[in-house]
């Protein structure tokens, strides 16, 4: 057999070397040496209690929470307690869950296009708007994502990703996954396998009486927990800055009782529709936000500030400082802004409880025993309702006008004028269900209609057979 000489064998060893080169370049993505992390953890695990910040921002909103002991606050909300750890838990439970799918290759400019530049790329977003509209789109999105930063102590990185747009919502397609940029571990564009919920409130489904909202924003953390004024004694309204106002006291004997002022005059009496309301007034105050106090002053319209006064029978004070928020600046004359229907509030909490116990002088030393023990679990869940009450006395809230608009009443809301009596000797006529009054007959001046008698045609005369 001849032998193939040498430079035929190096000729074509470098042709099928510069074949393998273009094959191996048209290789899709997918199977690149970047990509063998393909159904692998985008993250590292990590758990709740390696963590000590988590901040989550958008194009409108930036909320940071940090651990505070043991316990989890809103740090640029006035390290207000958050709403439940349940949340974050969900929400490192879903990024643990996040699979690798496919490697995108990009370049920095390439983020805008795919909705992944950071929420603080303002100026490159609205330069990227500004060119979407030159050709010709009429209003293009903002172009930046939803930003998840998880730090432990030590400043150490758990996660730093960019999330963009999701994909698979639509039914029959197989995979479901979000495209997001990670700014650590392993960097890069990737569509990822996975889903987020991004609004909280999905973690405690079910619950009422919890708050709701997209991810960045701080309102949607804060706890929904707050004071609760039970068995209100007495109700005392003032206007510090309003001297028109007339400032007026309710109270009452008993829990049962209606509420009543010691001014009344002789042709003066409780307005009960109003006052009826008092029963149960702040039982379940909720807040919108919690404000900076000193941007919290800028927003008062102090001329309208009102002081609330309310004891309890069971010896809670509380004062509640609210000043209804002023306007927004107009933006131009044709279109003036509504004004703010809002209040800013602060409260401030005391009680002196009895230390000893009133005895009736008939009480068996069994009866005696058994009252002092309840006397005494009584008081231990005051001063623990005191203890934990007093905690919100540290912040400045914002509260809706609705939950406020039931106690800012004016004294003519709450008086009203007595009807005047009948004429004396004169009995108004009462009125059976069938619009008659007893004894038969019509009510005096109610209409009447008569009909006149049937007609009847005379008989003609017979005939004679």
């Amino acid at each position: 057999m001849k032998k193939i000489p040498l430079p035929i064998l190096i000729g074509l060893l470098l042709v099928t070397a510069f074949l393998a080169y273009l094959s191996l370049r048209n290789v899709p993505q997918r199977f690149s040496p970047t990509n063998e992390l393909i159904g692998e953890n985008l993250i590292d695990p990590f758990g709740t209690t390696d963590l000590t910040e988590v901040r989550i921002a958008d194009a409108e909103n930036e909320v940071v929470l940090r651990k505070n002991g043991e316990a989890w606050v809103v740090a640029n909300r006035q390290n207000y307690p958050i709403d439940s750890i349940q949340e974050i838990n969900h929400l490192i439970d879903s990024i643990a869950l996040f699979r690798v799918g496919l490697e995108i290759r990009s370049e920095d400019s390439h983020y805008a296009e795919m909705g992944l530049l950071a929420p603080s790329a303002k100026k490159q977003a609205e330069a990227y708007q500004e060119q979407r509209k030159t050709e010709g789109e009429e209003n293009p999105t903002d172009p930046r994502g939803l930003l998840i930063s998880m730090k432990g102590s030590g400043e150490k990185v758990f996660a730093n990703l960019i999330l963009g747009q999701s994909f698979g919502d639509n039914p029959g397609e197989r995979y479901r996954g979000i495209v997001l940029r990670s700014l650590s571990g392993h960097q890069g564009v990737w569509k990822i396998l996975g889903s987020l919920t991004r609004r909280t409130g999905e973690a405690t489904a079910g619950a009422t009486e919890v708050r709701r909202g997209q991810l960045s924003n701080p309102k949607a953390w804060l706890s929904y927990k707050f004071l609760e004024v039970e068995n209100i004694k007495s109700i005392s309204l003032s206007a510090p800055n309003d001297k028109e106002f007339k400032s007026w006291s309710v109270t009452r004997e008993t829990d049962q009782g209606d509420f009543t002022t010691g001014d009344l005059k002789e042709d003066e009496e409780m307005d009960t529709g109003t006052t009826g309301s008092f029963k149960t007034l702040f039982g379940k105050l909720r807040f919108e936000d919690i404000l900076d106090p000193a941007e919290a002053e800028k927003k008062k319209d102090s001329a309208n500030a009102r002081q609330a006064i309310i004891t309890t029978f069971d010896n809670f004070t509380y004062t509640f400082d609210l000043t209804p928020m002023k306007p927004e600046e107009k933006e131009d004359d044709d279109n003036p802004p509504l004004p703010s229907s809002n209040y800013i509030g602060t409260v401030k909490i005391a009680a002196k409880f009895p230390a000893t116990r009133t005895k009736d002088e008939n009480e068996t030393e069994e009866q005696a025993k058994a009252q002092d023990q309840l006397f005494a679990a009584k008081q231990e869940n005051l001063n623990y309702k005191l203890e934990q009450e007093k905690g919100y006395e540290n912040h400045t809230y914002e509260f809706a006008q609705f939950s406020i608009s039931s106690l800012n009443k004016a004294r003519d809301e709450i008086v009203k004028t007595k009807a005047p009596p009948s004429p004396e000797g004169s009995t108004p006529p009462t009125a059976l269900p069938n619009g008659f009054p007893p004894g038969g007959g019509i009510l005096p001046g109610t209409p009447s209609a008569v009909t006149p008698p049937v007609r009847v045609p005379p008989i003609p005369p017979k005939e004679n057979p």
